[in-house]
Formats: C-alpha cells, sequence, structure tokens
C-alpha cells in the first residue's frame, strides 16, 4: 500500500497537492492501492491510524518542514521522530531540508530509505496560474522531475534509479531553460539547480516497494 499526504491550506501546499493528482492517477492505473490523505484529512491522527493499521511500504509526503518535522494540514506536525511503525518502509519527502536530519534520525531508527531535500525545495510560479496549478508551465519544470520519484517507484525501480531519473529531467529542464529566451530565465535556472544539488538519498539505495 502507498500513503500520500497532501495539504491544500496555502499556495505552496495547493501546489504541491495539484500536481500530485499524478500520482494517485498512476496508482489507479497500476492497480496500486493508494490511501490519499488530501487537505483537512492529512492530520497527524488520521496519518498515525493509517500507519500503525496498513503499515504503508511506500509513504509520499507533501508539505511543510524543517530539518527536524515534517508537517501536514495547517502545518500540523505529522512526523519529528523516528516511530517503529515506519520499519521497512520508504519515505519521499516533497519538503523542505527534512533530508538534513529528520532523514538520517528516521533511518537510523530503522526506516529502509528516505528520498529528500537538504535545504529549502524551491518550485517557482507563475503568478497567473495560482487558481490552476497544473497549468503552471514554470511550476512544472520543477514539480514534474519529483514526482518522477514516487513513479518510479511504483513501477518497480530501486530508489537510486528513481532518484536518477527525477536527476535526468531536472538536469534536461535545466539546459532547456539556459537556451531559451524565457522570462526570469536565470533565476528558473537557478533554483533548478539548487534542487538537483539539494534532493538526496538516507539509507539502502537499493531498495525497492515491491
Amino acid at each position: 500500500m502507498i500513503l500520500i499526504t497532501r495539504p491544500n491550506h496555502d499556495l505552496a501546499t495547493t501546489y504541491l497537492c495539484a500536481f500530485s493528482e499524478e500520482i494517485i492517477n498512476f496508482c489507479f492505473k497500476k492497480n496500486v492501492k493508494c490511501v490519499d490523505l488530501k487537505g483537512e484529512k492529512a492530520t497527524k491522527k488520521i496519518f498515525d491510524s493509517y500507519i500503525k493499521k496498513n503499515k504503508p511500504r511506500f509513504i509520499f509526503l507533501n508539505g511543510h518542514g524543517s530539518e527536524s518535522e515534517i508537517g501536514g494540514f495547517d502545518n500540523e506536525i505529522l512526523i519529528n521522530k523516528y516511530q517503529s511503525d515506519y520499519s521497512r518502509s520508504i519515505i519521499f519527502s516533497r519538503s523542505c531540508q527534512s533530508a538534513n536530519k529528520l532523514g538520517l534520525l528516521l533511518v537510523n531508527g530503522g526506516l529502509e530509505a528516505f528520498i529528500g531535500y537538504k535545504k529549502n525545495y524551491v518550485v517557482m510560479l507563475l503568478r497567473k496560474r495560482n487558481t490552476t496549478p497544473v497549468l503552471d508551465s514554470i511550476a512544472k519544470l520543477f514539480l514534474e522531475p519529483s514526482n518522477l520519484i514516487a513513479m518510479s517507484l511504483i513501477k518497480g525501480n530501486s530508489v537510486k534509479e528513481a532518484d536518477q531519473k527525477s536527476r535526468r529531467a531536472l538536469i534536461k529542464n535545466l539546459r532547456e531553460v539556459l537556451s531559451s529566451k524565457m522570462r526570469d530565465r536565470d533565476d528558473v535556472a537557478a533554483y533548478l539547480f539548487h534542487d538537483l544539488n539539494c534532493q538526496t538519498i538516507i539509507g539502502n539505495i537499493d531498495a525497492k516497494i515491491n
């Protein structure tokens, strides 16, 4: 089973939530059971209940984070330390800084692998697309490569392979931006490079969810 958290209480999380819909649809096509904690369902109580009862092999977290915690709806903390229910799981955290300290703490406690970002995870947006995130051509440059991590794992790829596919997509987008005449080209390229450098794996790089 796969568990996805998708809070949507502000602009940043609304974008993450919208782009994660691709993962929900992908699970449906692959006949993979997916628990979708969207919006107000992304609370500590509900999250812990599903973790305890189902012990999902793959946990995909979207939300605000720091080096010591990952949040859900209204920034309620979902994870800030190791819990035994995470053993044998793989976590991909699309949040700021969570691979800095928390990822290592979780892996040291028994988590098989953690994919996340050592510093802030940055996504540039087109302001005119705030109400229709998935049509935001700038945000796609950042969020579609990170979606590849989840989709690759669901396909049966290893953590290392999923990370590499995401990196290749980021590099491809970075090259296309640098060769274009798009507005804010230098800023977009700089933040794509930033995310590329901050994306990291902790734990078993050969781990697979099936």
